[in-house]
């Protein structure tokens, strides 16, 4: 008997784990000018694949023009705000890089976290993906609102973001992390943050102090309309998703 008991996954993880991984097993350099000069935060280790547990936020019109006119204001105080709406079409070609969306319908997503950044073993990705799968295939759906914006920092302070900050849906979130913390420390991973402020983020720059609470406190559109029109969109969130490489899984939410 092992010492760990990663479970088993299905015939359909294991062949859809095999897409995750490139074909030749390289994986392509940094490129900063297609990343608005971000690289590579950990090294690249053979086997081991960064992986991210995440639920996906697909922004109304209301919300897209929220979002908009706070990324421009952020703007005025730091020009190198970096808006993380960008062009659908845009990605489509890999040569160039993205383009800043302009339209709810043409936007990606935004991200709540439900893991940090963890890193599997080959041989451990579909037991991973098929464990996410099975805890969460009986949750059902729930909805969320954002009662604000906050300023975060990465981990190793290279990046500084904007986030709208989650209010109505909280204990639902700490629900599905408690979750996921059992399955991370399963492979050896760590658990989340302590007190976690979930968070979509919108915008970001490079450097740990450049979107910081003086950003946030300018924006003054918060204390009007466009304020209240954020803190009473509700969104319902419908799946819970992953990212292997650069391939992306996900499973839907129980709607009973």
């Amino acid at each position: 008997m092992s010492l760990v008991d990663y479970g088993s996954s299905s015939e359909e993880d294991e062949n859809e784990i095999q897409g995750y991984l490139y074909k030749d097993r390289e994986r392509p350099p940094d490129n900063p000018d297609r990343h608005q000069g971000r690289i590579r935060a950990r090294a690249h280790v053979d086997g081991s694949w960064p992986v991210h547990v995440y639920l996906e936020v697909k922004l109304s019109h209301e919300l897209f023009d929220i979002v908009s006119a706070l990324t421009k204001t952020a703007r005025s105080i730091a020009p190198s705000t970096v808006s993380m709406l960008q062009s659908v079409v845009s990605l489509k070609n890999k040569n160039d890089a993205p383009v800043e969306a302009e339209s709810a319908e043409d936007a990606t997503e935004l991200h709540i976290s439900l893991t940090r950044p963890i890193y599997l073993q080959e041989l451990h990705l579909g037991h991973f993906a098929s464990d996410v799968r099975d805890i969460f295939k009986s949750r059902k759906l729930f909805n969320i609102n954002f009662c604000g914006v906050q300023s975060f920092s990465n981990d190793d302070q290279t990046r500084s973001f904007l986030s709208l900050r989650v209010g109505a849906g909280h204990a639902q979130l700490e629900s599905l992390v408690a979750e996921m913390d059992v399955i991370a420390q399963r492979y050896s991973q760590p658990k989340f943050y302590t007190d976690p402020q979930f968070h979509a983020s919108f915008a970001w720059a490079l450097g740990g102090g450049v979107l910081n609470s003086e950003v946030v406190e300018s924006m003054s559109e918060l204390d009007g309309e466009l304020g209240h029109d954020l803190r009473h969109s509700s969104i319902v969130v419908k799946k819970v998703s992953w990212k292997i490489g650069q391939k992306t899984g996900s499973v839907e939410l129980s709607v009973q």
